[in-house]
């Protein structure tokens, strides 16, 4: 009579390990911290502009766009600049003045030759067909919180809270200045290769290579506390 008794039991015993070991899975696979539950994340966004093509290059108000375009560019991250002419266009001549004059601006405010780059697309025998320019940054992803709350005294489950985290994350997002740093790490830029030579020829010399220390940044440790 005991026998059937202990393969129950058994049983019962195995069937509690396979879902303690199903649960861990289970919490496993959820997030532990609120980081993991909100990344910063950026994605692209294009901004381009349609300028008409003129015999005589940019009106005045395409000037005007054109400037506003590379301030935009210049705070978004700082990629290249696309200026696409429409191929085989009904007025061939007016559609590259208007895209020299294009570049001739972007230069101008700043944006290096190397940065823009210019195309060609089928207009499909559109004769109004526009000079596209444009460029595409990052874009934070904000995401949207206290959209719904669960039971917070209910913590038998130990897993974070479903908005937990998310008012930092979207905190970050809104202020982050360039988000293409969430992105990825900027590129190094070029060493200086006149202060290496300086470093270089003082070591040589025996001389001092650190910088000169800062008077304001020294501390002294107060002897006022803990005395008698």
């Amino acid at each position: 009579m005991f026998r059937p008794f202990a393969l129950a039991c058994a049983a019962l015993a195995g069937l509690t390990l396979a879902a303690c070991a199903h649960s861990q899975n289970d919490l496993a696979k959820q997030a532990v911290t609120p980081t993991e539950l909100y990344k910063l994340q950026a994605e692209d966004q294009s901004d381009e502009i349609l300028l008409g093509v003129h015999p005589e290059g940019l009106s005045a108000a395409q000037d005007e766009a054109v400037r506003a375009l590379a301030d935009r560019w210049r705070d978004g991250g700082g990629r290249s600049i696309e200026i696409s002419a429409p191929k085989d266009a009904a007025n061939s001549v007016a559609a590259y003045r208007t895209a020299q004059a294009v570049r001739n601006r972007l230069i101008a405010q700043g944006v290096p030759s190397a940065a823009i780059e210019q195309h060609a697309y089928d207009a499909a025998g559109d004769a109004g067909a526009p000079l596209r320019v444009g460029f595409v940054r990052f874009q934070a992803t904000v995401p949207a919180c206290g959209q719904s709350w669960e039971n917070l005294t209910a913590t038998e489950a130990n897993v974070v809270q479903s908005n937990f985290g998310c008012a930092v994350t979207a905190n970050m997002a809104s202020m982050i200045a360039d988000p293409a740093d969430i992105a990825g790490p900027r590129h190094a830029g070029a060493a200086d290769a006149g202060r290496r030579v300086t470093v270089i020829q003082s070591y040589r010399k025996g001389d001092v290579t650190s910088s000169v220390a800062d008077s304001k940044a020294s501390g002294v440790i107060s002897s006022s506390i803990g005395g008698q």
